[in-house]
């Protein structure tokens, strides 16, 4: 079926165009302003096709565009699309460009409470036997060591790993800064790679450019499917695996929160830290412990051999004390 394209933006109405200006002025990730740009066009076009002016929207006519919307889409995209709409519309009320918001009123149906989805060891355990290629090691140690958004996996540079502090130094969402403490296991593997890199970012793409995170996901994807393995959002998945393992493990929330970018940073987190905390190193080593997964050891014969691996790396990895 064909599908129209998106309006271009300068063709957007004052409002839309107008807030889409906005995120661009604070610098927004091109990630937002690619999603809230996709929103505010599907609903001009919705809008031209019922010859309606942004202004104009009432609130029934607003329900039906959603009712719309949910007859083809899952409802956390709908509730997306409304949270960029609502925004749309409060910036537009902030600078007098329309009088009143249709979206404020517009309910939707909830999201379905459910049991987040976790690896097991025995998961996670034959992922990595599946790993095929360098970067693919160095994304499933960064995932599941790390707990890294997969934006963040795919924009870290070689400059953000610090192997003197053993930290990584990472720019989550809004550019929000955190210190994530490196576990053995993945600084084990992250200096074999370092020793072979050639470019900027620790998982360079095509001709040493920054990865795109669509792409790397796909990779994970993959890797995730041929292991075997069943799950949904499989990047994010490890996020989740490692927040629940840190909390099984008696760490505490506020630590937890503050690993994987979830706290608001005090005052003198944000001026003064540059050092993550015994506490966030104690909770990075009870990730797995026991396991082998908290061993990489390169002569382990279920373990692929990838290119580029020298017995010198191996015996320098060898001495590196695993999280036990």
């Amino acid at each position: 079926m064909y599908r129209q394209r998106p309006r271009p933006t300068n063709q957007l109405n004052e409002l839309f165009a107008s807030y889409i200006a906005s995120h661009r002025r604070r610098r927004s990730s091109p990630l937002t302003i690619k999603a809230v740009e996709h929103a505010l066009t599907t609903a001009q076009r919705w809008l031209d096709s019922n010859h309606l002016d942004p202004g104009e929207l009432a609130l029934l006519e607003c329900e039906g565009y959603f009712d719309e919307l949910l007859e083809r889409q899952a409802v956390s995209t709908v509730r997306r699309h409304l949270a960029y709409l609502r925004a749309a519309y409060r910036y537009g009320i902030r600078h007098g460009l329309v009088a009143h918001d249709p979206t404020a009123e517009v309910r939707l149906p909830r999201l379905p409470d459910l049991e987040p989805q976790i690896y097991d060891i025995d998961e996670l355990s034959a992922i990595r036997r599946s790993i095929a290629t360098a970067r693919e090691q160095a994304a499933f140690y960064l995932l599941a060591f790390a707990g890294l958004r997969l934006v963040e996996l795919a924009a870290l540079p070689w400059a953000d790993v610090n192997f003197a502090h053993q930290q990584l130094h990472v720019a989550g969402k809004g550019g929000k800064f955190r210190l994530v403490p490196l576990h053995p296991a993945l600084q084990g593997v992250l200096l074999e790679h370092h020793q072979r890199r050639r470019h900027e970012h620790v998982l360079p793409g095509a001709h040493g450019r920054p990865l795109v995170p669509t792409s790397l996901g796909r990779d994970i994807r993959a890797l995730v499917d041929r292991a075997g393995v069943t799950i949904d959002a499989p990047s994010h998945a490890f996020r989740r695996t490692i927040a629940t393992t840190m909390y099984g493990q008696g760490v505490r929330t506020r630590v937890i929160e503050r690993i994987m970018g979830w706290a608001p940073r005090l005052m003198y987190e944000r001026h003064y830290l540059r050092i993550a905390d015994d506490q966030m190193r104690e909770a990075i080593l009870t990730l797995f412990r026991g396991t082998s997964l908290c061993h990489p050891n390169f002569d382990d014969p279920t373990q692929p051999r990838l290119p580029g691996r020298s017995g010198a790396t191996e015996n320098r990895l060898s001495r590196i004390e695993p999280g036990a």
